[in-house]
């Protein structure tokens, strides 16, 4: 996507001619929005429409005809048609709002949450491992989430010493069903940045980044937005509301869940999260990290969420937009009482992860 001045003229992907405004003035993709949901089809379109950004307000391109603008007395500027394309087409940009975080799903309603709806979670990734008891059905041993269109952050633990990971699933919904309603593809690995600081006895730094061997061409999957700018960079999230996602055990070493579960969690202050922990000598809580969970259990990753996301999602007057706050990391069992779940803190490693998109 380039980025021009708010009141630029633009080209929209249907190839009309338009005006880079704020999306909550476009009254053509407001009606969209209204009359046909949010579709895959409709984020998509959206994500291809995007042209900038204005402080904390996407910019769109929005056609001409019939929209208005504050100001009729906007200097001339450049006429040439802009290739509006979405920032992960460059594999080493992470998009902005609305080229990422745009679920379907208006309300959100992994230990006692709920079954995901189709179109929920679409940045939510599955990593395949090798299976030698079935070469033709991978293990799905851990989560991700879709950053750019070719890369995916998940957890260090994922990726360290994991010579048999190999693929990632996208645009899933139930991992063992065809009837679904999903259309998700296999994208192969090309490779896999562990962070270089990755403990696995103290379980620090624990997170990697994933490059695809291809770019992610499935219109029903695409990338979750990381907390860039201000107000979100800085925010510690304290007594949020979160939400995990992901296709882990419903209960301590149960069986995974074939389809996508989600859970709303409270942000744990660290403080707190600490004295949950104090006896266990090898866990560090500190800026690197944050936790969630329920006091009195219930709701929590579990195993095989790890690598998976802990959103927030920021509900506007006419859209919505989820930001990714962690990556599942670790936890004692499964929502036992007590124990939050810890989850790496992407904030503090949005410099590495930038500088590390290839």
């Amino acid at each position: 996507m380039l980025s021009i001045t708010e009141g630029a003229p633009c080209e929209t992907p249907l190839h009309v001619s338009g005006t880079c405004i704020a999306i909550k003035s476009c009254n053509p993709l407001i009606e969209l929005l209204k009359t046909q949901g949010g579709t895959p089809e409709v984020v998509y379109f959206l994500r291809q429409s995007g042209c900038g950004w204005q402080d904390e307000s996407p910019l769109v391109c929005c056609p001409s005809v019939n929209v208005k603008t504050e100001s009729t007395d906007r200097p001339e500027t450049r006429d040439r048609q802009l290739d509006v394309t979405s920032p992960g087409d460059t594999g080493t940009v992470l998009p902005q709002f609305p080229n990422c975080g745009f679920t379907n799903v208006s309300n959100w309603r992994v230990v006692n949450g709920a079954n995901a709806s189709l179109g929920e979670v679409p940045w939510i990734v599955a990593l395949g491992y090798k299976n030698s008891a079935n070469p033709n059905l991978p293990r799905w041993l851990c989560g991700g989430t879709l950053i750019t269109d070719r890369h995916v952050l998940t957890a260090g633990h994922c990726v360290s010493r994991r010579k048999d990971l190999y693929l990632v699933r996208l645009g899933e919904l139930d991992l063992y069903s065809d009837q679904d309603g999903a259309s998700p593809n296999d994208i192969d690995i090309s490779k896999t940045k562990l962070h270089e600081d990755y403990d696995p006895v103290a379980h620090t730094n624990d997170i990697a980044i994933i490059t695809l061997a291809q770019r992610n061409a499935n219109p029903h999957a695409w990338p979750i937005c990381l907390p860039l700018n201000e107000p979100y960079r800085s925010n510690n999230f304290e007594r949020y509301t979160a939400t995990v996602a992901g296709w882990g055990a419903v209960s301590f070493n149960g069986p995974s869940s074939a389809l996508l579960q989600v859970a709303n969690l409270p942000v744990v202050p660290n403080v707190e999260c600490g004295n949950a922990f104090i006896n266990f000598k090898r866990v560090t809580i500190d800026q690197r990290v944050m936790c969630a969970g329920n006091t009195v259990g219930k709701q929590d990753a579990c195993q095989g969420d790890s690598g998976g996301p802990l959103l927030y999602k920021k509900v506007e007057s006419k859209y919505s937009r989820v930001y990714q706050l962690g990556v599942v990391s670790y936890g004692f069992r499964c929502a036992e009482e007590g124990f939050p779940g810890v989850y790496t803190r992407v904030t503090y490693f949005l410099d590495w992860i930038q500088k590390n998109l290839d």
